[in-house]
C-alpha cells in the first residue's frame, strides 16, 4: 500500500490508529467527509480518500459536494457507524467507490486498498471482450431472487456484473437491489448508434450494476429494440457477465446470437412447468438450464415422471430450497443475508458453474 497515496478524515481515535497501523505512510487526520469537502477547494486532492460520515447530522448532503472539488481519478471511500444496504447504495450513486461500515478491521480497510490497486493495473480489462451473457426467463417464480444471487456471487468471486430488466413495466429487480434505475433506458433501446452506459447504468455496488426502465417511464411499450445487441457491446467492454431478466419471447430471437446460456426458471407446480415448456419451444433447442425453484413452502405438485415427460425426457439441471427469510430479504434489497452459510454452501454448487466459474474462484 506504500505505492498508494491514501488520506484519511476519520472522526474518532481508534478508526485513525487502525488506518495508522495498516498503512504508515497514510496521512490520517481528524475529521469528517465536511472537512474533507472544505480542504479540497483549494488543495489537491489524493489518489485515495477515506472520509468519515459520523460527526455530521446529514453527511449525505456533502458527499456531492465532496465529489466536485475532487479530480476525476481520486478514488472516495467512507466509512461511518450505520450499516445498511440502502446507505450504501445512496453513497454508491453518489461516486463513492466502496462503504466500510464502521468498526473499521485491518482486512477490510486492506482488502480495500487492494481492489483499487487492481483496478488501476487492470486499466481496459481486456479479458472483458469475452463476456458471458445469461438471458434468465421465467414469468416471477423468483428470477429476481436468482438473478440477484447470481450477480452478488460473481461479484463475490471478482466479477464485473452488468443486470439488464428488459420489463417495460417497471421490472422488480430494481426493487431486489434496493437501487432506483437511471434515465434514458428506453431511448437506448430505439437506437444502434454509440451510448455511454455510464448514463444508464446505476450502480448497485462498486462491482455491480443495473440497468432497468425508472418508473416515470413505466408501461411504455411502444419503442422497438433494435438498440439492445449496442447496448450489450458497451456493456461487455466493462462486464466480465451480463445477466439479463424480463425478457419476452422476441427478445429471444434477437439475442441468439449473443447470449451464452438460457437460464429457464420454474416452479414445481403444472403452472411452473407449462410456462417453462413454452420457454423451451421457444428457444427451440439453444442451450439452456432448468431451474426449478421453491419459491413457496409448497409441497412438490408434480412429479419427476411428469417432469421428465413434460420436458422431453430432461430433468431440471438444478432445484432451489425453499429458503424461509428469502420473501423478506428480497424486500428489504439484501436477498444473500437471508442465507446462512450453509445454504449459501448448496447455493454455490449451481450458481458458480452457471456462471462458468469453479468453486476455487469464490473467494477470488
Amino acid at each position: 500500500m506504500a505505492d498508494t497515496e491514501l488520506v484519511a478524515y476519520l472522526h474518532d481515535a481508534a478508526s485513525r490508529r487502525l488506518v495508522d497501523e495498516v498503512d504508515p505512510q497514510a496521512t490520517v487526520r481528524r475529521g469528517t467527509v465536511r472537512t474533507a469537502a472544505l480542504t479540497y477547494r483549494t488543495d489537491r486532492s489524493p489518489e485515495v480518500l477515506l472520509v468519515d460520515l459520523d460527526g455530521e447530522q446529514n453527511p449525505i448532503v456533502y458527499v456531492p459536494a465532496l465529489m466536485q472539488v475532487c479530480r476525476p481519478e481520486t478514488v472516495v471511500l467512507a466509512t461511518g457507524s450505520e450499516n445498511n444496504v440502502a446507505l450504501a447504495n445512496e453513497l454508491y450513486r453518489g461516486g463513492i467507490f466502496l462503504y466500510l461500515p464502521k468498526p473499521l478491521d485491518a482486512p477490510g480497510l486492506r482488502n480495500a486498498m487492494r481492489e483499487i490497486a487492481a483496478i488501476n493495473a487492470e486499466g481496459e480489462r481486456p479479458e472483458v471482450q469475452a463476456s458471458r451473457i445469461l438471458l434468465i426467463l421465467g414469468k416471477g417464480m423468483g428470477t429476481n431472487t436468482l438473478t440477484t444471487l447470481l450477480a452478488r456471487t460473481a461479484a463475490d468471486a471478482g466479477r464485473y456484473i452488468s443486470c439488464v430488466d428488459l420489463d417495460p413495466s417497471f421490472g422488480s429487480l430494481s426493487l431486489a437491489f434496493d437501487t432506483q434505475p437511471m434515465r434514458g433506458l428506453a431511448q437506448a433501446l430505439e437506437t444502434e448508434g454509440e451510448m455511454s452506459v455510464e448514463r444508464l447504468q446505476a450502480r448497485v455496488s462498486p462491482r455491480i450494476g443495473l440497468v432497468a426502465h425508472p418508473v416515470d417511464q413505466a408501461g411504455r411499450e411502444d419503442f422497438d429494440d433494435k438498440g439492445l445487441p449496442t447496448l450489450l457491446d458497451a456493456l461487455s467492454l466493462q462486464a466480465h457477465m451480463i445477466l439479463i431478466t424480463g425478457a419476452q419471447a422476441f427478445h429471444v430471437d434477437a439475442l441468439r446470437n449473443l447470449v451464452s446460456n438460457h437460464v429457464i426458471v420454474f416452479e414445481p407446480t403444472p403452472a411452473g412447468v407449462s410456462i417453462a415448456i413454452r420457454w423451451m419451444r421457444i428457444l427451440d433447442g439453444a442451450t439452456s438450464t432448468l431451474v426449478m425453484n421453491h419459491t413457496r413452502p409448497l409441497p412438490r405438485l408434480i412429479s419427476r415422471d411428469q417432469l421428465r415427460s413434460g420436458f422431453g425426457g430432461r430433468l431440471p439441471d438444478f432445484e432451489i430450497p425453499y429458503i424461509k427469510g428469502m420473501a423478506r430479504a428480497m424486500a428489504l434489497g439484501e436477498p444473500e443475508r437471508a442465507i446462512s452459510r450453509r445454504e449459501r454452501a448448496v447455493l454455490n454448487r449451481f450458481l458458480l458453474p452457471m456462471l462458468g466459474l469453479s468453486s476455487a474462484e469464490e473467494s477470488a
